[in-house]
Order: C-alpha cells, then structure tokens, then sequence
C-alpha cells in the first residue's frame, strides 16, 4: 500500500509538472546610447548586444573587416565567434554599398573588444557613426528555467526509484517506466533553455556595420540617385525588354487577326459606330 501511495503522489507530480510550462516571462528590454553600458545590480543575469556602423568614403572597407575579423579569430571561439560576414566587391562606378558581420563576444571583454576594433576602424579611415548597446534582464527567465531543471530532476528520481524497486503490478511498473521516459524529455530541454539562457549572458552579440560612399554629399538623396542612375536605367531597360518579349506572341497573333477583320469589314459595308453618318431631318 505504502509502494502504491508512493507511486500516486509521483505520477500526480508528473502530471503537475508536464502540463504546467515553464512561464518565462517576457523581460523589459533597455536600450542605451552611451560609451559604457549601465550597471546591472548584484545578482541580476543581464545579456548584452551591441551595435556598430562605420563610414567609409574611401575603399578600405575590405581591409578593416579583415583585421576585426582576424582579430576575432586569433582571440578563439571562446572569446569571439564570426557567426556572418558580408562583403561587397564595388566596382570602379559604384559610389556606395553597405557590408555587415554578426559576432559573439565575451560579455566580460566586450568594451575592451570593442575599443580596439574602433581603433582598427580609425585606422583605416573610418569614423564610428553609431554605437548602441542593448541590455535584456533575463534574471526571470534564468530562475524559472533553474526551478524547472531542479524538480524535474527530483521527480525522475523518485520514478526511478519505483522501478528499480520491482514491486506492485506489471501495467503499473510499466506506467512509471514511461513517467519516467517522459521526465527524461521534459528535463533534457529545461537543461537545454537554461543553458541557452547562460549563453546569452555570457555572450554578447556585436552587429557591426560598414557604410560605403565616396561622393561629395553622401547624405543628399540626389546625390544618391545619380550615384545609382546606372543601375535604375539598367533596371529599366531589363523590365521594358521583359514587356516586350511577353507581348510579342500577343503582337504575331493579333495583327494578323485585326487585318483580316478589316478586310473582311470592308467588303461588307461594315462601319464602326461612330463612323457612321447620322441621317440629318430633310436632307
């Protein structure tokens, strides 16, 4: 009786834990224009992410994300991952193009990192337009998936020690058998989203962005268009050309057919409405 009890009170857990989710909340996103990202308070689990743009007017793009890029490399995967680069190769007539790469930095080196890649960027003729970090408190997120990796853990023992224990029925042992299993799943993915959730804390995603554009007025939108007149013209051309070629069956079929209408009208006295003579009282 006492195995039976038992058995209950686990299979109530287990169902009180599989239906229950794991509520993360939803935490308050801050966003900050500063040089130093704020101070978190003591205890509190915060995921940065910054972001960069650097303008260039001169073609030194390649050669400033090469070296950040190298840099991030030499530093290793622990401290700095290249997760996505972009790189357009401008031609002598393109005037502007935009590049990006996408890192993960070591949230305790991220300030230090980021100083020296402006430095690389300063270097190589460029000037740092916009910097912006990101803090998210996911101080909830953590505690909650903690709690859920914790019970989880404590209800798969106790399943576990039923069946090891060999006793009560056969559909009841095989009832706990899969409790068990399914305990089994649920705690493979809390442990999943908090290790996720660690991650997230302890690296930061940097989003660098670098703008190209050597004319004289870079910011005028005129400027910007005859920059890319070449390309709208090419556009154009391409869209009247893809006209063209749909309507040409169009064109082989119906001229033929329209003269023949014609003829055909003319033989038999056949006039368009407004072409007929409106007979006149008198006349």
């Amino acid at each position: 009786m006492r195995w039976r009890a038992g058995f209950g009170i686990a299979l109530l857990l287990l169902a009180g834990c599989g239906s229950r989710d794991m509520r993360m909340m939803a935490a308050d996103t801050e966003t900050f224009d500063v040089a130093e990202p704020p101070a978190a308070t003591p205890g509190a689990q915060i995921a940065y992410s910054y972001a960069v743009t650097y303008r260039f007017d001169r073609r030194t793009v390649a050669a400033v994300q090469g070296q950040q890029l190298a840099l991030c490399r030499t530093l290793g995967p622990a401290r700095c991952l290249v997760l996505r680069s972009t790189l357009n190769t401008t031609g002598p007539d393109d005037h502007a193009a935009t590049d990006e790469a996408v890192l993960m930095i070591d949230a305790r080196t991220a300030e230090a990192l980021t100083r020296r890649f402006d430095a690389i960027a300063a270097g190589g003729g460029a000037q740092r337009a916009v910097r912006e970090v990101t803090a998210e408190d996911v101080t909830r997120q953590v505690i909650d998936a903690e709690a859920s990796v914790r019970a989880k853990e404590a209800l798969a023992e106790r399943l576990l020690t039923i069946i090891r224990s060999g006793n009560g029925r056969v559909g009841e042992l095989v009832q706990a058998e899969r409790a068990y299993a399914t305990t089994q799943q649920e705690l493979e993915a809390a442990r999943a989203t908090r290790a996720a959730l660690a991650q997230r804390v302890a690296m930061s995603r940097l989003t660098i962005t670098y703008a190209f554009n050597d004319m004289p007025d870079g910011d005028s939108p005129i400027a910007w268009s005859i920059a890319n007149a070449g390309d709208t013209l090419s556009s154009s051309v391409a869209a009247l050309l893809t006209f063209l070629i749909a309507a040409l069956p169009w064109v082989v079929i119906g001229v033929p057919l329209l003269l023949g209408l014609r003829r055909l009208g003319r033989r038999r006295g056949w006039r368009l409405p407004w072409r007929r003579k409106v007979p006149v009282d008198g006349v």
